[in-house]
């Protein structure tokens, strides 16, 4: 194992060996060497033989839970496991591109930043169900804003693949809360915020990916439980920076972006459409000149 990595990478993962697969792959693309890959299985199917086949010499760290934990306790087992002087994160069935690393570390590594991040996209999959093989269907940059510390108290607008946090950070602010099944990165980055700048690079390193068969939404049921969780903990702060009229004015903002991105989904299906009726009449077209040209033979 290498000595003193720059930067720890926390995957964590369960059950999807496949998609570790892919999620490995990108990590040795990277174009930066000074890093290691943490790995926490909680407690699902080992995976132990993919892990030099995808990383080669890359150093790593594979941690096996003997029982279920949970993610967000995945989370934190690889935080505590970490040696790099930066930590970031990417889930087994997301992807970085080969200069993410690299991108964020020339960012951080001069200043000394506690936290910087770039963007990545939502990258939709549907299945076919005849062959049953995954096609990418839909791509969105959903979040590119600038850091502002005071929005965390209404949404999460930074996907936690974007991150790296300087090690020190996690001294101060405590752990993610293993008592959040989900938005466990909302509410952490909220605690983070008040207590560091975090500094933005608009530059595309990775993909979130979606399946439509909801095989990367883990507890589905927990979602609007644990944003009321997140919004009552930190009411007092939000009602003490936005008014009324502001927070209405942000949730319309919200809204909009979600209409014009459905609209621009359905923009892009009429051209699919369009483009296979078009394709349909060059081929009755064919066919027309073909019985013509039969009728024609056929004649006296």
């Amino acid at each position: 194992m290498a000595e003193n990595p720059r930067i720890s990478i926390i995957v964590r993962t369960y059950n999807r060996p496949q998609r570790l697969h892919e999620c490995l792959q990108s990590l040795a693309r990277q174009d930066f060497d000074t890093f290691e890959v943490v790995i926490v299985n909680d407690a699902g199917k080992d995976v132990a033989e993919i892990i030099p086949v995808e990383l080669g010499s890359i150093p790593c760290q594979y941690i096996r839970n003997p029982q279920n934990r949970g993610r967000t306790a995945a989370l934190n087992i690889g935080v505590e496991a970490a040696r790099g002087r930066y930590i970031g994160f990417l889930d087994d069935d997301d992807v970085v591109y080969p200069h993410h690393l690299r991108t964020l570390a020339y960012a951080a590594f001069p200043e000394n930043r506690p936290v910087v991040y770039t963007d990545i996209i939502n990258v939709v999959y549907q299945q076919d169900p005849q062959t049953h093989d995954w096609k990418r269907v839909q791509e969105q940059l959903v979040y590119s804003f600038d850091f502002e510390r005071d929005n965390f108290l209404l949404a999460n607008y930074i996907p936690i693949t974007c991150l790296l946090i300087r090690r020190d950070c996690f001294e101060t602010t405590g752990p993610f809360d293993e008592s959040l099944l989900i938005y466990e990165d909302w509410e952490y980055l909220i605690r983070l915020s008040r207590r560091y700048p975090f500094h933005h690079i608009r530059s595309i390193t990775g993909e979130y990916r979606r399946r439509d068969d909801n095989s990367n939404i883990v507890e589905k049921t927990s979602y609007p439980i644990n944003e009321r969780v997140v919004k009552r903990r930190y009411r007092d702060d939000r009602d003490a920076v936005f008014d009324p009229i502001f927070k209405r004015t942000f949730e319309i903002q919200r809204a909009a972006r979600a209409s014009e991105a459905k609209a621009e989904q359905y923009v892009k299906q009429i051209q699919h459409y369009q483009a296979q009726l078009r394709e349909a009449q060059r081929i009755i077209t064919h066919m027309q000149q073909q019985i013509r040209h039969l009728q024609a033979e056929k004649s006296p």
